[in-house]
């Protein structure tokens, strides 16, 4: 009789092992760059340690990230920046993460540094602060777009991370900017708002316990930058961001080094060789 109990046990035991965790949230707002860097390196930290920007597979732990300074000035506004730039096999720019237009968004544009001649910030420098002086990333045409993770070693193969954390610039209102998060097939993970700064900066990182988001979707804002360099649409929070920090991109198929088995697997283990012995016990006696 005891055959009829090991199964429904078994099934007990293994249902939290199919339930991924609930992700970790990072949220935090601050005037200025050392008030909001508590909160962004709890999130580094989290994460593991500085990847880089080398062109290989560092494993499962670590983060890479990026502040845009670096960026070049044909890159930056006025012109364009191509939303692939991040996703090459050689340093500095191999980071395994690609920017993609969704809904109005007709591109992506960097601030300018005081050094380009360029007006910093779009022009609107009371307006958005910066956490990494100098430049800022803003979609253009639209507040939508997409971020998706590829292999910093081989920039076509798709990839997924832990997670992302973004510092956003001049949100005055909780809740009208947030991130989406998407595994490989296109299930949604999580869904998170960022935090008002008032104006200042604000943080919002999410973590997964493993590598599964694939792509992230930006949403929210009420005002978009137009190719005219102005804020267009009613008055509201623009969407305007600073760093990026995400997980190290794991490219999909690579092996992972094995996490040891949680106690209910184990004892699931124990569970099914006890019904086979007991099975063949039934077997010798017919």
């Amino acid at each position: 009789m005891l055959h009829r109990y090991i199964i429904p046990i078994a099934a007990a035991l293994l249902m939290p092992l199919e339930m991924q965790a609930a992700p970790v949230v990072f949220t935090g707002a601050g005037e200025d760059t050392a008030a909001l860097t508590p909160t962004v390196d709890d999130f580094r930290n989290a994460l593991g340690p500085n990847n880089g920007n080398a062109p290989i597979n560092a494993g499962p732990d670590g983060h890479r990230s990026i502040n845009w300074d670096a960026a070049p000035d044909g890159i930056s506004d006025p012109n364009g920046f191509p939303g692939d730039f991040f996703n090459a096999n050689f340093a500095p720019r191999a980071r395994g993460i690609e920017f993609k237009e969704t809904g109005n968004t007709t591109g992506f544009l960097l601030s300018s540094t005081q050094a380009s001649g360029q007006p910093p910030a779009f022009g609107f420098e009371s307006d958005f602060p910066t956490f990494s002086p100098e430049r800022l990333f803003s979609p253009v045409g639209g507040t939508t777009f997409d971020v998706a993770f590829f292999d910093p070693a081989s920039p076509s193969n798709q990839a997924t991370s832990r997670g992302l954390g973004v510092v956003f610039s001049g949100l005055d209102r909780d809740d009208t900017a947030g991130m989406r998060f998407y595994d490989q097939d296109g299930g949604l993970l999580a869904e998170e708002f960022a935090p008002s700064g008032d104006g200042d900066l604000s943080f919002l990182g999410v973590l997964f316990e493993d590598p599964i988001v694939a792509s992230v979707k930006f949403f929210g804002g009420t005002r978009f930058l137009s190719s005219n360099r102005d804020f267009d649409g009613p008055v509201g929070d623009a969407f305007v961001m600073d760093d990026f920090i995400f997980g190290e991109p794991i490219p999909l198929g690579q092996d992972i080094a094995p996490i040891p088995l949680p106690a209910p697997a184990v004892l699931l283990s124990f569970a099914l060789c006890a019904l086979g012995v007991l099975r063949r016990r039934q077997a010798k006696r017919v």
